[in-house]
């Protein structure tokens, strides 16, 4: 919401496991969509960097901004700088938070009682024998005057009994700059503690809680050894440290979330795993009593560079070289413990739980086990530019740069990729840029790069992509310059080419073959039954495969009123992706080719416009600032190398990226008569309450036919964001909201869909769903079954819902202390703060959160509340 046209969407709140996906301008390809992120220039993470240490973030879209950065900037760039040393005496700044980190949108699912009441009521609707569920037995689920009632018949929230109502997290940071005109530096020290939600008992002697310790180290020098050569030293190390479960994230909040209130008690009395014959495993004994695991990372990353000023040759022109080199180790360890499960039987009318008997389910030797994975990878990058910067007559600048780049890396893993895994990947590339204004008016410049990446075969591997802008900047005309209201009125456009070359596995261009495993080749007249290896093509080439190609257009302008109190910024952009990666399914199975190879083929067009106005006011001793964004967004796939359709609507020619398919639905039959009289729906028998669908083929039937894409995207169009900002003598307030439309949210699986594979049932069935008493066509859930309802769990639109949402992203209340009281305890500034991360959702997804692209995700967000210290000397 803060940077018009980036997208983050952010699908888990797990500790070190919670970073955000990242798209620049909506989706240009069906590949790889991610932009390329520069820490400093050079290609690196974003992940894991102190906030503390950052300066700016900034982001380039148009071809003309990213065609210096080559291949990689087809998506956009997102620039990140870290902070400097200045000239001036030491300054000392110590930053400490404290924050509680608390799950927020969860579901909500039904205690026994209420769910065991809904399926009585799907036994019926199903015209099954409902007789065991009495009133009687259903309350012996509430009833807790037996305490073998609590084992018979339990009633566990298993995220209540797991899962802690929030964590703590704490931070700190340190840091020194400062500096002579000779030598400058930034030095700083962070620390993250992340606790986790898990709760654990003591009956192992480790810990289960998902939780991470992160130490960051950032030194940045700069040396003038001559008055005409630079010295620039980077050196930053990440540590992290996690701990997590024996089981994904996915895995433990799956079953919290599927295995029925009444299934398991939390454990059996004697402290034992409760199990069942042919149910899932307890969520007690997957989380707590199935071992642990621990992931350490260090990455360490460095750049040393020069700047040599050349005005013995030409005033103006200067070289720069750098060097950098990325290193990073992985360590993670697995210590599974198998555990035994047990059903307890007791007479229900039995009071004395001693008596009951234990019979084991599963055997487990309750040994935790060993094992290691150690990876890794290294990347150097070497950069060397030429730059040109000089103004003639007071009216003619000329800039101009020449870059070279060139970057190897290596990533070292224990899989079975063979050769091709301990091969270093390598890109190239030399580009240019030239610049020339006039009269401070009117500028242009153009780029060009000339890539190579060894992906493509030999006589393909170079590339070359050019691009070109035109500004004018109206407002230094002599018909505005002395104007009292406009203090900027610039126009601006550009268009250019990008290549992409990382939609395309390594050697892609080389058919690859791999060994049977013995059970293919029977030799003989008389086979034996046995088979014998042989040797297959795994992967068939394709010599001819080049560069992804975007052709990209930008017209914007740029306006600034009243010496800056108003300010707007827009653009309006087309894209067009061709050449995209893709494998041809025009070609029929009955030529006998298998494993087809990729084909450059692809195209799709993206477009849309973005705008930011900011309004800043001073009153006084108040200063006022409003900054609101909005961004949209769309994309068509032109061609994707498929056959033409009989049933257009099942290509995916004229479709999203990322557009659902699945069937139309058209609210829930009413009656019998209704079903009667609306085409045969082949997904099984229908009942009044029952999903209808639209025949989209006209046949009569409802099957696999009518299924196609259907219009929505399960990302949004629109992203809108709105800071205020507001400081008055010593205090100041900052606020953003944050809003996403135009997207889709799938409600599916079997943590929606209700007695699916004997899950759970979602609380909001409870006042939601048709029912015989109130039946509804156009309830928000359909009737309940006592099983997986094949006619009801098709994808289709009715388990669509939008993702619409308004969000108060963030919000910071700080006091600074006055510069008088501070001085007499030897400080330069204290700050003291509160803030607030995910504060509040305005949205008709009340079930899950509506960031997600899935309804369920893994580990939940959170909503983190935060007081925290900054003092400086």
């Amino acid at each position: 919401g803060r940077l018009p046209g980036l997208v983050t969407i952010q699908n888990s709140g797990e500790p070190g496991a919670d970073g955000s996906a990242i798209y620049i301008r909506g989706f240009g390809t069906y590949q790889g969509k991610s932009p390329l992120i520069l820490v400093d220039g050079i290609e690196n993470s974003i992940d894991g960097i102190d906030a503390n240490d950052v300066e700016t973030v900034s982001i380039l879209k148009d071809a003309a901004a990213t065609a210096v950065y080559g291949m990689k900037g087809a998506n956009g760039v997102v620039l990140v700088t870290t902070k400097r040393g200045k000239t001036g005496k030491p300054v000392i700044s110590l930053t400490t938070q404290t924050a509680a980190q608390q799950p927020f949108n969860m579901p909500k699912y039904l205690d026994s009682y209420d769910a065991l009441s809904l399926f009585r009521e799907a036994l019926n609707n199903d015209g099954l024998n409902a007789n065991l569920y009495t009133d009687e037995y259903l309350n012996k689920f509430r009833d807790r005057s037996n305490p073998t009632y609590q084992y018979l018949y339990p009633n566990v929230d298993w995220t209540k009994e797991l899962i802690k109502p929030y964590s703590m997290m704490t931070q700190g940071n340190l840091n020194v700059s400062g500096g002579s005109s000779t030598a400058r530096y930034f030095v700083s020290l962070g620390y993250l503690n992340q606790g986790g939600l898990y709760k654990y008992d003591d009956l192992n002697a480790y810990n289960i809680n998902a939780a991470m310790n992160k130490y960051n180290f950032r030194s940045n020098i700069d040396v003038d050894i001559t008055p005409l050569l630079k010295l620039e030293l980077n050196l930053s190390d990440i540590v992290r440290d996690r701990n997590y479960p024996n089981e994904t994230a996915g895995g433990i909040w799956n079953q919290l979330r599927t295995t029925p209130s009444y299934l398991y008690p939390l454990t059996n009395p004697n402290g034992s795993v409760p199990g069942q014959k042919d149910s899932p495993p307890s969520p007690y004994g997957r989380l707590t009593q199935y071992g642990y695991g621990r992931f350490f990372e260090n990455t360490l990353s460095s750049i040393v560079g020069f700047t040599l000023k050349l005005p013995f040759v030409t005033e103006g022109l200067s070289f720069r070289t750098r060097f950098a080199y990325d290193a990073q180790n992985y360590r993670n360890i697995f210590r599974q413990r198998n555990y035994s499960t047990y059903r307890f039987i007791i007479d229900e009318n039995e009071t004395d739980l001693s008596k009951g008997r234990y019979q084991e389910l599963t055997t487990g030797d309750g040994l935790l086990g060993f094992r290691v994975d150690a990876n890794g990878s290294r990347k150097s990058t070497l950069e060397a530019y030429l730059n040109y910067d000089r103004t003639f007559a007071q009216k003619h600048a000329i800039s101009a740069v020449v870059r070279y780049n060139q970057s190897e890396s290596f990533q070292a893993t224990n899989t079975d990729d063979g050769a091709i895994a301990a091969l270093p990947y390598k890109q190239l590339g030399l580009v240019g840029r030239a610049n020339y204004a006039y009269d401070r008016r009117y500028v242009a410049e153009f780029d060009a790069g000339y890539n190579g990446s060894e992906n493509f075969m030999k006589g393909r591997r170079m590339g070359f992509f050019p691009a070109a802008s035109l500004g004018w900047i109206a407002s230094n005309e002599h018909f505005l310059k002395n104007s009292k209201i406009i203090t900027l009125l610039k126009f601006r456009g550009s268009y250019g080419i990008v290549g992409v070359d990382n939609s395309v596995g390594r050697f892609a261009y080389l058919s690859t073959w791999q060994t049977g495993n013995g059970s293919g080749y029977q030799f003989g007249s008389a086979a034996d039954g046995n088979g014998y290896p042989g040797a297959q093509e795994s992967a068939t080439g394709n010599s001819f495969l080049t560069w992804e190609k975007s052709k990209k257009a930008n017209i914007g302008a740029d306006l600034e009123l009243f010496q800056g109190e108003i300010a707007f910024t827009g653009d309006i952009f087309k894209e067009r992706r061709s050449q995209i990666l893709t494998t041809a399914t025009i070609i029929p199975d009955v030529s006998g080719v298998q494993n087809l190879p990729a084909i450059n083929a692809g195209i799709v067009d993206n477009k849309g416009f973005e705008g930011e106005i900011t309004w800043r006011k001073r009153f006084g001793n108040h200063n006022l600032m409003v900054r609101g964004s909005y961004s949209y967004a769309t994309n068509r796939i032109q061609y994707a190398a498929e056959p033409v359709y009989a049933l257009a609507y099942r290509g995916l020619k004229g479709t999203q990226i990322n557009e659902a398919y699945g069937l139309t639905a058209l609210g829930l039959f009413k009656d019998d008569a209704d079903i009667a009289a609306s085409p045969t729906q082949q997904f099984g028998a229908v009942r009044p309450g029952d999903i209808k669908y639209l025949d989209r083929n006209g046949d009569g039937v409802i099957n696999s036919q009518d299924e196609g894409y259907l219009g929505q995207v399960t990302t949004p169009k629109s992203i809108m964001g709105l800071t205020l900002s507001y400081t008055y003598k010593n205090f100041d307030i900052n606020v953003l909201f944050q809003g996403a439309t135009g997207g889709k949210l799938w409600l599916t699986g079997t943590s929606a869909w209700a007695f699916s594979s004997n899950s759970s049932v979602l609380a909001d069935y409870l006042t939601g769903r048709w029912t015989t008493d109130n039946p509804n066509p156009n309830a928000k859930w359909p009737r309940l079954s006592s099983s997986n309802n094949v006619n009801n769990n098709q994808n289709s639109t009715f388990w669509l819902r939008s993702s619409n949402y308004l969000r108060l992203k963030n919000a910071e209340l700080g006091y600074t202390f006055p510069k008088a009281w501070v001085k007499r305890i030897g400080l330069s500034n204290i700050r003291m703060f509160a803030s607030g991360t995910n504060i509040y959702t305005w949205s008709k997804m009340n079930i899950f959160d509506p960031e997600r692209t899935n309804g369920f995700g893994d580990y939940p967000q959170m909503r983190v509340i935060n007081l925290g210290l900054n003092a400086s000397m």
